[in-house]
């Protein structure tokens, strides 16, 4: 099963990805949120193999930026600085799922952008 129904009000794309600066995997979380009407995206390390009790995981959130982005400039900047290599397939998902106001749509993606069972 590659998609799946998230019950939410976003459409979520995952994808796993090595980040060189946390030393570990981490789960690449973008998508539309339709009652926002703007894109979200967060990146947390996958797991909690070395966490110690004053790390959340999380590497970035839009949660600690201000609104929701109605494009996806500021994201792929974000993916950049974070040295974070996303499928293109992934951004224009998240596109797609923007022009169309999708919603309870769950995608999973490999590094080649190729759709994968959920992780």
């Amino acid at each position: 099963m590659r998609h799946s129904k998230s019950g939410g009000c976003m459409s979520q794309h995952y994808v796993k990805v090595y980040h060189a600066q946390s030393s570990c995997l981490v789960r690449v979380q973008l998508g539309w949120d339709r009652p926002l009407q703007g894109f979200y995206m967060v990146v947390e390390k996958d797991g909690e193999e070395g966490l110690d009790e004053f790390d959340e995981g999380i590497v970035y959130s839009n949660l600690d930026d201000v609104g929701h982005p109605s494009d996806l400039a500021h994201f792929k900047a974000i993916a950049s600085k974070l040295s974070i290599q996303i499928p293109d397939v992934m951004w224009r998902a998240a596109y797609l799922d923007s022009q169309h106001n999708t919603i309870d749509n769950r995608v999973f993606y490999n590094l080649d952008g190729d759709l994968v069972s959920p992780f």
